[in-house]
């Protein structure tokens, strides 16, 4: 560990789908990335309704502690090829968005929207009527977003509050895994949108060859401390279903990256040298052609994959759900 871990303070919790207490224990390990803190982690399996959680998880205080300076999505995506591939590869998901939301005026609001990197995309691949907004609990990101150009508000997106009326669509990218009240956050998504109006959201999947070859310690999704909650396809369609939404459609999305730290974090724990341990770096363009290339070939192929994407849509008519 480096010296400026340290143990941090945890807290019990429940289930966020069900809200059952108690499970069995599905992985258990630490802060193979940045080191972070000097405690041991886990993830249980509800013995409700299935859902996979970290439990016991750091308080929100020490957010700041576990989100480290030199953390991956406060940079740029990297140099060399890796940066202009990747922007190529995700402007061709303004393809299927032009296909949900259409064209015209539209307004798109990107949830977790950092420094507005996923914006500009969205604005150099999209029709110029779109309306781009962001919206981040970081106030230091959401200026960077607005010297882009975007209109950004500072909060969590639980509270809040938009001042231009419904959107047509909301984008959550690698977030929802992140927070500690995910069905909170999709009652919130839901009445933001228009009737009609879709919601996107992108997040690591418990499927593919990577999760089964290093379930239990190792994988790269489970990113402890940091991802609070692990969605299967079955239990994101379900919160999703039970708030109100319709899912209109489901995809398995390539995730090189979590091969590349499942590999980064075996080698560390097995006491491998470090030169072997920094090869399998998250942004090796080596690797990650050959893992692209594998995702893609299993997604082709009707496979999961350890990353997903869930189209759902709010009904032109309807309420959110009441409780029994």
């Amino acid at each position: 560990m480096t010296s400026s871990a340290r143990l941090l303070v945890l807290e019990e919790t429940r289930c966020a789908l069900c809200g059952a207490d108690g499970g069995d224990v599905e992985a258990a390990g630490v802060d193979f990335e940045y080191d972070t803190a000097e405690n041991q982690f886990a993830f249980v399996r509800c013995g409700a309704c299935d859902h996979v959680y970290l439990n016991p998880r750091p308080l929100s205080r020490d957010l700041p502690a576990i989100y480290p300076s030199n953390y991956y999505a406060y940079a740029e995506s990297g140099g060399g090829l890796v940066a202009p591939v990747r922007r190529f590869w995700e402007g061709g998901k303004v393809r299927l968005y032009r296909q949900l939301v259409g064209d015209g005026a539209r307004r798109i609001l990107d949830v977790g929207c950092g420094n507005g990197r996923f914006l500009s995309i969205l604005r150099e691949y999209g029709p110029p009527e779109w309306e781009l907004e962001g919206v981040d609990f970081d106030e230091a990101a959401a200026k960077q977003c607005e010297a882009r150009g975007f209109r950004a508000y500072v909060s969590r997106v639980e509270d809040f509050e938009s001042e231009g009326g419904a959107f047509d669509a909301i984008v959550m990218l690698q977030l929802i895994e992140h927070v500690d009240d995910p069905v909170a956050i999709c009652e919130r998504v839901f009445s933001l949108l228009r009737p009609g109006g879709c919601f996107i959201v992108e997040t690591p999947n418990l499927a593919g060859l990577d999760y089964r070859a290093f379930r239990g310690r190792w994988w790269g999704h489970y990113h402890f401390p940091r991802h609070w909650n692990l969605f299967s396809t079955a239990s994101l369609h379900r919160m999703l279903t039970e708030r109100g939404f319709v899912v209109e459609r489901t995809e398995h999305l390539i995730s090189p990256s979590a091969w590349t730290v499942s590999l980064h974090n075996y080698f560390r724990d097995r006491g491998w040298p470090g030169w072997v341990v920094r090869f399998f770096h998250f942004q090796n363009p080596l690797l990650l052609a050959a893992f692209v290339s594998l995702d893609w070939a299993r997604a082709r192929l009707g496979f999961p994959t350890s990353n997903q994407r869930v189209v759902a849509r709010r009904p032109r008519e309807s309420l959110i759900p009441t409780e029994a």
